[in-house]
């Protein structure tokens, strides 16, 4: 059984508790050890998820012997050192979603990664979540034919209020883009299945008073021929929305991503009964066997890398009103 140790027991760390709980019931991994610098967060979360080991500093987290890989789940800003502190310590590393808030700093990591020949993964979740497994399923068959336009949404209330000070700034990794987009643009990419190769978009922020975006739209171009788009909007009085609507040939596939599938020809729809099963423990299942059979994960490093480039171009392409060309230069999965 894979013995984790997470670093961070912020807003996220139940989730990633909650899964791990389910995949030790399964004999795959637990959650061994685990550290923050607060001391009541490791105190209420040792307590009810009855984790064996809690520390007060990362690097006895990593020294510990009994912690075969770890997991950083802290804030984006913190993503790359603690992620290079952990490969360093020859642990394979999990890292939460964005990647890093860099091209430089995702730079640093796979060079990290490569040096200390332990894999990296990156935490694109809502691609385990149960519909979105099935649904690449579905178009894998070709039942449906090829995709040939999808459209990526999440509409969600920002929860201005409660967001602290790192998630309304962009200097360190703030916004709704950064911070939610990341996920419309994976599902959009693993939906079209191609690298991207140029972004056009306009970021804004229009519902909240803050040093971040919360309004996003971006029309991406994928080396494939299509194009899609994706839609991130942190909303203060609206309703959540997580959707993929995907065009193809012989008809139509919707998704919700932590919800309903749907199938569309012929003029009508039919649901799709999918597993149910926990994103975060399916995800934790795919980091165990890409450790134990010694395969690059599907969000692996690289990937991880060719999305943030999307997400950064996008940014600059809302500055410059200009469509923004991607370089290719590394490998993006």
């Amino acid at each position: 059984m894979l013995r984790v140790g997470l670093i961070g027991l912020g807003g996220i760390a139940k989730a990633h508790l909650k899964g791990l709980a389910i995949m030790e019931a399964e004999g795959v991994a637990r959650c061994v050890a685990a550290t923050d610098l607060v001391e009541a967060l490791r105190t209420k979360h040792q307590q009810e998820w009855k984790i064996p080991k809690v520390y007060d500093h990362h690097t006895k987290l990593l020294a510990d012997p009994d912690v075969d890989a770890v997991a950083v789940i802290l804030g984006h800003h913190l993503h790359a050192p603690l992620v290079i502190d952990s490969l360093n310590a020859g642990k394979p590393t999990f890292v939460e979603k964005p990647m890093a808030i860099s091209l430089d700093e995702c730079d640093a990591m796979i060079e990290a990664e490569q040096k200390s020949g332990k894999i990296l993964q990156v935490g694109f979740t809502g691609r385990f979540h149960p519909a979105c497994r099935k649904a690449r399923e579905i178009l894998d068959t070709n039942e449906l034919g090829p995709v040939i336009h999808a459209v990526s949404t999440m509409s969600k209330p920002f929860n201005y209020k409660s967001r602290r000070y790192q998630d309304r700034t962009r200097a360190i990794g703030g916004g709704m883009w950064l911070g939610n987009g990341v996920h419309v643009v994976d599902w959009l990419t693993h939906c079209i299945g191609s690298k991207a190769v140029s972004v056009k978009a306009k970021l804004g922020t229009h519902m909240h008073y803050m040093h971040g975006d919360d309004t996003g739209t971006a029309f991406i171009q994928y080396a494939n021929g299509l194009a899609g788009m994706a839609v991130a909007i942190g909303t203060k009085r609206g309703v959540e929305k997580t959707m993929v609507e995907a065009h193809c040939v012989d008809g139509q596939i919707n998704y919700s991503v932590r919800g309903s599938l749907e199938i569309g020809q012929d003029g009508k729809w039919r649901p799709v009964e999918h597993d149910g099963k926990d994103g975060f423990a399916e995800q934790y299942r795919h980091f165990a066997q890409a450790i134990r059979m010694n395969l690059r994960p599907q969000t692996s490093s690289w990937y991880g890398r060719h999305i943030m480039e999307i997400l950064f171009a996008a940014e600059a392409s809302s500055v410059t009103g200009r469509e923004v060309q991607l370089t290719g230069a590394h490998e993006p999965w």
